[in-house]
């Protein structure tokens, strides 16, 4: 059996169609860096905003050498914010292109 490693840079890429929900004075944070941080937080076992944020504080280095990070890590209401907000129809057609 053979193991396929994902490659996290990648993982925004299949993610560009969605729209931003956010207003422009609310963009604090790179949508892509948000939807990589969820993703990979989710996948880790992260059942919810506050738990992708600490997953992703405790990997903040690891997380900087992929994503841009320009103003650090989001908070968990900016990560539930987001998450509220995305048109869950588009976010889910992005992620099965993603997996397969």
């Amino acid at each position: 059996m053979s193991v396929k490693l994902v490659d996290i840079e990648s993982i925004g890429s299949y993610f560009e169609s969605l729209s931003d929900p956010r207003h422009l004075r609310n963009r604090k944070h790179l949508l892509e860096d948000m939807i990589v941080i969820s993703v990979c937080g989710m996948i880790c076992g992260s059942d919810g905003p506050t738990a992708i944020h600490r997953w992703a504080k405790e990997r903040a280095d690891w997380l900087s050498q992929f994503l841009s990070l320009p103003n650090g890590i989001p908070s968990r209401d900016c990560i539930r914010r987001l998450i509220m907000a995305l048109r869950p129809e588009a976010f889910q057609k992005c992620f099965q292109s993603w997996v397969s």
